[in-house]
């Protein structure tokens, strides 16, 4: 077995460091300043459709569709950034699981909404807030 040169082992530490780095920097802009406030963008589908999203302590919701005619309530899961998507209202709006996953942008992130029972995302887009 051939063992490792010294500037082999340095090169592998520094990629370790900045993945760590990486990955750290990535969860704090998830958690600073938050995510509670109001989200608005649009579904990347074809035809697009508008969302509007509400996460905040006392109750969060999901509004989506052409002219915002669906809508639900969130509620935290086990996973910190995904929400089940339950209390559904309009005609052809199903419940799911919503997936929010924060951008380098720190007024910015991307969902993707799977419905209930399937496992292939029904849609994604992203969203920003509005100070």
């Amino acid at each position: 077995m051939r063992r490792a040169r010294a500037w082999q082992v340095v090169v592998a530490g520094v990629g370790l460091a900045m993945g760590v780095a990486g990955f750290v920097l990535w969860l704090r802009g998830a958690q600073s300043p938050g995510l509670a406030g109001q989200w608005t963008g649009s579904a990347d589908t074809e035809p697009g459709f508008p969302v509007a999203m509400e996460l905040a302590d006392g109750g969060s919701a999901l509004r989506w569709g052409a002219g915002l005619r669906c809508s639900g309530r969130l509620s935290p899961t086990r996973g910190r950034l995904v929400f089940a998507l339950d209390r559904v209202r309009g005609e052809g709006c199903v419940p799911g699981t919503l997936r929010v996953f924060p951008t380098p942008e720190p007024d910015q992130v991307v969902i993707k909404m799977t419905r209930q029972g399937d496992t292939d995302i029904t849609y994604s887009g992203t969203l920003s807030r509005h100070s």
